[in-house]
């Protein structure tokens, strides 16, 4: 039998699409029974199962998987972690822009950082009569309805991301862009603020250093190439990328993604920062 997986996204409208890049859908016929390298993207992500069916995920550098149902929130991960096979049924999920968990959650990125954490944590009652609402919609379109409504009427603009970050972040149209815009801020040469001033703004908005972000958004990019190409020179997606050289390129992937750029695998051309690996967490190196 085909495993059928069928996937749907929606915009939010304003003031919420400051914060929220997307709402999306997913419902796949079959149980994927491979694991996954979720690998890094410096930005939250929010999960409700729609069903009672269990969720697993091993987080970095954790022995013992983390068993879920309900709703989970993965913070801004400094490197990867892994889902486990994911049973048949329906998810629905919040895509966050990067500093946007802040003012829809009410937490700051740098307390969500590398974390894994039920929504029922931080919202309590809330977050339960949320999910109930998910549960009891009758099709995704009233799905992405309820979470703008209920995510925008939790929204709090004084918890959004100091000015000095987001004119850094919005000056960035490409990595290379992006580093000269942060690096121009972390050494003050603009704006009024120490180095590391700033360099503690960017980490309460985005969860992490500038530096890292940076090396998080570059691996992205990279494996985004590799992704859309049947057999990409890894020399030359390093050179494109602003790595030293291919050795660099490969360390990094490593360091931050678990895997090496020639045993890359992405589950699919549209989910690049989803690296297929073993049926079992003894696989992960």
């Amino acid at each position: 039998m085909v495993n059928r997986v069928q996937l749907l996204r929606h915009h939010p409208a304003p003031p919420l699409d400051r914060f929220v890049d997307c709402f999306w859908w997913t419902r796949r016929d079959a149980r994927h029974e491979h694991w996954e390298h979720a690998l890094p993207c410096g930005r939250p992500q929010l999960v409700f199962t729609l069903s009672e069916q269990r969720i697993v995920c091993l987080p970095d550098q954790a022995y013992e998987p983390l068993v879920w149902t309900g709703s989970l929130l993965h913070g801004p991960q400094s490197r990867y972690y892994m889902n486990g096979p994911k049973p048949c049924g329906a998810v629905a999920g919040v895509s966050f822009r990067t500093g946007g968990v802040g003012p829809v959650l009410g937490v700051r990125a740098a307390e969500l950082a590398d974390c894994h954490v039920s929504l029922d944590a931080l919202w309590g009652h809330r977050a339960r009569l949320l999910h109930e609402q998910l549960m009891e919609a009758p099709d995704p379109r009233t799905i992405f309805r309820i979470l703008e409504q209920r995510l925008g009427e939790h929204l709090r603009i004084a918890l959004s991301m100091h000015p000095a970050v987001e004119h850094a972040l919005m000056h960035g149209s490409n990595s290379q862009a992006l580093e000269l815009a942060v690096e121009t801020r972390a050494r003050g040469d603009y704006g009024g603020y120490s180095p590391r001033h700033f360099i503690a703004l960017f980490r309460e908005a985005i969860g992490m250093t500038p530096s890292h972000y940076l090396r998080i958004q570059r691996l992205s990019g990279s494996l985004r190439m590799l992704a859309q190409q049947p057999r990409p020179a890894l020399a030359d997606v390093a050179a494109q990328m602003g790595y030293y050289d291919q050795p660099h390129f490969t360390r990094e992937c490593r360091a931050l993604g678990g895997i090496t750029p020639s045993r890359y695998r992405a589950l699919d051309p549209d989910s690049p920062l989803h690296h297929v690996v073993a049926n079992t967490p003894a696989a992960r190196r």
